[in-house]
């Protein structure tokens, strides 16, 4: 993986820097909000199953499809038991009689079938074919990711690495001088069966962007990603509608990337580090890295299980490289495993590893949820106001039980028995720091639950002290009446009515003793503690 100076005769028999087989996939996790209700858990997906004209997106099993192949087979058995449960569920009859037992549901449109993509202006547009664009709802947790494959063929390596880094791009991080939008395509355009441009991207227009961060306090979203989703709008904007999203991590979409190439040697160390961040070797040939990332580089980010370096089978070389947020699998030779969609790498790419892919940035985006969450409860809570002390009691109980629901159902450190394939899950969830954000998630949400429990302590104590005052009040007129006996004052040869009368008369004069008792009871707590010396000894005696 060493940059080598090459000489004039040996560039002429370099193998070409052609991708002869190029796909993406971009997963754009989301938190979806139900219209007037609060966000959180309640599985909302639910209520994109009522299916009409006016949306694209129609209900498609747990495999993506209607029709379970070979590929599919391959699929479900890489995965333990508990993995295939979360994924696909239990029998379809068990499904259909309760529907809310699915752990996720997935939808697809078919109508958009290609994009055409320009990287930067002036650059040749590619147009790459639309496998399938499709929506993952998960039950339970108000969090859906929208996942959109696109594929071609036969194209430069180095436009490849343009698509990879500008393709999944929610929104541009900013503008040159000219007006060119940084780290985007210059155009994105979704196409039909017929070629005709359903919607296009607006990057380049900067007041939109800029007026609306400025206004709303909120990202604004591409134009062509907000047609995609439609009709789920952007819950920051005016639009209207019954399912809203929020975003939930950073504007630039995790990418799956896969690349046949006639040989590996083609590539440099400045490619494979690109293919692993998702970016493009820089133009004047210098890496922007220090040279202690670049040592370290593929011990930490490449995974060679597959890769002799052309020394045991140079016709099926392929290596994994992972950042976490990019997964990226190259492949060098003409062996037709290379492409093959139902028993091949191409299979495993779109099927195994993206399930990968996918669990593991579920995971992510459901835990930064979780933490959002606890966020903005702890934000509303009023101390002053006993109605919010309340609600805030209620929503952190809330969150405890389908935090809980969420780490036994969907959160788990091992996918799959297959040695490559929990090694490269356990690589994802390393870069994603998976386990240490469940840690402090849970941390802070134990945190909340605990100052509940003290605070209910606290009162239960501040209660039995005041019950105690009560008590020990009442214990000395029982101690009297019952030294002097009940017959202290003989009414038994009065008059019925004089009797009930009397009665009341005692009853009312006892109650208001009582309640004048327990309204006062916090000073006469006070006053006992004088007279048995606590507050004496607690200034007498040392804090430790």
């Amino acid at each position: 993986m060493q940059d080598k100076v090459m000489l004039p005769e040996e560039a002429k028999t370099r193998p070409a820097r052609m991708a002869q087989h190029f796909r993406e996939i971009v997963l754009w996790p989301l938190q979806i909000v139900t219209s007037g209700e609060k966000s959180g858990f309640g599985g909302c997906g639910a209520l994109f199953d009522k299916e009409s004209e006016d949306t694209p997106w129609r209900s498609a099993g747990p495999f993506g499809g209607d029709h379970f192949e070979e590929r599919h087979y391959r699929e479900f058995i890489s995965f333990l038991p508990h993995a295939q449960r979360f994924l696909y569920g239990d029998a379809p009859d068990a499904a259909r009689k309760n529907p809310g037992d699915l752990p996720m549901k997935v939808y697809r449109r078919s109508d958009i079938k290609k994009v055409r993509i320009t990287t930067e202006r002036g650059a040749t547009p590619v147009i790459c074919d639309v496998s399938h664009i499709d929506l993952y709802f998960f039950y339970e947790v108000n969090t859906a990711i929208l996942v959109c494959e696109i594929g071609a063929e036969n194209i430069p390596l180095e436009i490849a690495q343009g698509v990879t880094q500008t393709f999944g791009r929610a929104y541009p991080a900013g503008w040159t001088k000219d007006g060119q939008p940084v780290h985007c395509a210059a155009r994105v355009e979704w196409l039909d069966e017929a070629g005709a441009v359903l919607s296009a991207s607006d990057y380049e227009d900067r007041e939109r962007y800029i007026d609306f961060v400025g206004t709303r306090r909120s990202p604004c979203i591409a134009r062509h990603w907000e047609f995609v989703l439609s009709p789920i709008v952007n819950a920051a904007s005016s639009d209207t509608g019954r399912l809203r999203f929020r975003e939930i991590e950073y504007y630039r979409m995790p990418v799956m990337t896969y690349i046949t190439l006639p040989s590996l040697d083609v590539l440099t160390k400045r490619d494979y580090i690109a293919l692993t961040l998702a970016t493009r070797p820089s133009k004047t040939g210098i890496m922007p890295y220090s040279k202690r990332f670049v040592q370290k580089f593929e011990a930490n980010h490449v995974y060679d299980r597959m890769y002799s370096g052309g020394l045991d089978a140079p016709e099926l070389e392929t290596r994994f490289l992972t950042s976490g947020e990019a997964f990226a699998i190259v492949s060098a030779g003409d062996n037709p495993s290379l492409t093959d969609d139902q028993r091949g790498l191409l299979s495993q790419f779109r099927h195994q590893y993206f399930r990968l892919f996918l669990v593991a940035h579920f995971h992510k985006a459901s835990l930064l949820m979780i933490s959002d969450q606890l966020v903005a409860t702890l934000k509303r809570l009023d101390p002053s106001k006993p109605d919010s002390r309340m609600a805030f009691r209620d929503e952190t109980l809330l969150l405890q039980e389908n935090f809980l629901r969420f780490s036994q159902r969907y959160f788990f450190t091992e996918l799959s028995g297959r040695a490559h394939v929990r090694d490269l899950f356990r690589m994802l969830r390393k870069h994603l720091a998976i386990d240490a954000l469940f840690a402090e998630v849970r941390s802070e949400l134990f945190d909340l639950v605990k100052y509940l429990d003290s605070n209910a302590l606290r009162k239960q104590n501040a209660s039995m002290h005041r019950l105690t005052v009560v008590t020990t009040v009442g214990l000395i007129g029982t101690i009297v009446t019952g030294f002097l006996g009940m017959n202290l004052i003989a009414y038994a040869e009065e008059s019925m009515s004089f009797r009930v009368e009397y009665f009341f008369a005692v009853l009312v004069a006892v109650t208001i003793f009582v309640g004048l008792t327990i309204i006062y009871s916090r000073r006469l707590t006070d006053l006992f503690d004088k007279l048995s010396g606590e507050n004496q000894r607690d200034r007498e005696e040392p804090p430790f």
